[in-house]
């Protein structure tokens, strides 16, 4: 696979240029692609409601079901903007992945204050886990289970629910899901398994024993956050080569390709706005050379420029999507765009 996909990028010599965003982009692939949603931007007769509901067939949501969005006290949930968007969806054909349902950050106060015993916890975590498969049962195709769970180094990370549950808390959280909704595709999700080849061992020993221990999971979540220079192209195209026999359906799961990863001054020149294009042409070259059944598919973590994770979360100008911010089409979105 990786001569292949190299050779495909190096013959990809042309600008992606302008082009016309009027049609589809999920009608180009056989696999969803599906964008990250933001429930604060999306209102009627809005630019950012007409590009999701065109370009999109499939959705995660970016925030509202976190915990602190959807838990925000004990046996107390808060659906309404959730279930807006399965609303969405429904009235517009989308499928929807959850996300996340076990996560260590975003959560509300109250949980994280928790002083209960052992027992306590347990019970904590599967209510939480089993509400909301239960809520969304039917309407939720997928679900990411677990969130983030090991560090750069292959070990666990040290998070509230390791610390109270012990290392066992990703199996239980994965065969809650499945008591509550059997139906529902279940995922681990993680970042930096392409550029961290220690993290990317463990997280797929790990992956192995739940098969063999007849764990319900059935994806593996590739987060893909990227920048123009990291990772490089051989080590995505090294990923998806090891991940591809766990016989997982695989996600990517929250693509971005950043302009600006030191955080200088800067503009999205047409130089840097080619290398993002060239960059994302070859993930998804990549992606399609997996084998079709297990291509769930791939999700861009959000719409617009001016809505991007990156500029909130570590303040700095950068342009990682596939719309401007004027949500018009820049050439990563046109290169993938081409018939």
């Amino acid at each position: 696979m990786l001569l292949a996909v190299l050779s495909l990028a190096s013959c990809q010599k042309d600008s992606p240029g302008q082009c016309d965003a009027a049609q589809s982009l999920y009608a180009r692939y056989p696999f969803p692609i599906g964008v990250a949603i933001n429930m604060d931007e999306l209102a009627p007769d809005t630019p950012y409601q007409d590009i999701a509901t065109r370009q999109f067939n499939g959705v995660t949501p970016e925030n509202v079901f976190k915990a602190s969005y959807i838990h925000p006290a004990p046996g107390s949930y808060d659906w309404e903007q959730a279930d807006q968007l399965v609303a969405f969806c429904r009235a517009y054909n989308k499928r929807l992945h959850g996300h996340p349902l076990i996560w260590h950050q975003q959560l509300p106060r109250w949980m994280e204050n928790f002083s209960g015993t052992e027992q306590e916890w347990e019970a904590l975590f599967r209510e939480h886990i089993q509400t909301l498969c239960r809520h969304f049962r039917g309407r939720v195709r997928s679900w990411d289970v677990v969130n983030e769970a090991f560090a750069a180094d292959g070990t666990l990370r040290h998070t509230i629910w390791q610390q109270h549950l012990g290392s066992g808390y990703l199996e239980k959280a994965f065969r809650y899901a499945h008591e509550a909704d059997p139906t529902a595709l279940l995922f681990y999700n993680e970042y930096d398994l392409d550029a961290n080849p220690v993290k990317r061992r463990a997280v797929l020993a790990w992956l192995r024993s739940m098969q063999q221990r007849g764990v319900p999971i059935h994806g593996l979540g590739l987060q893909t956050h990227m920048s123009i220079v990291h990772p490089e192209n051989t080590q995505i195209a090294e990923m998806l080569r090891e991940v591809q026999p766990t016989g997982l359906q695989l996600h990517l799961s929250e693509v971005d390709v950043a302009l600006n990863p030191l955080g200088k001054p800067i503009e999205p020149t047409p130089e840097l706005l080619r290398r993002q294009a060239d960059k994302l042409a070859f993930l998804v070259r990549a992606y399609q050379e997996l084998p079709r059944a297990q291509q769930y598919g791939i999700t861009f973590w959000g719409i617009s420029d001016r809505n991007t994770w990156i500029r909130r979360y570590f303040h700095r100008d950068d342009y990682p999507l596939l719309f401007d911010d004027d949500y018009q089409p820049k050439p990563a979105y046109c290169i993938l765009a081409r018939p």
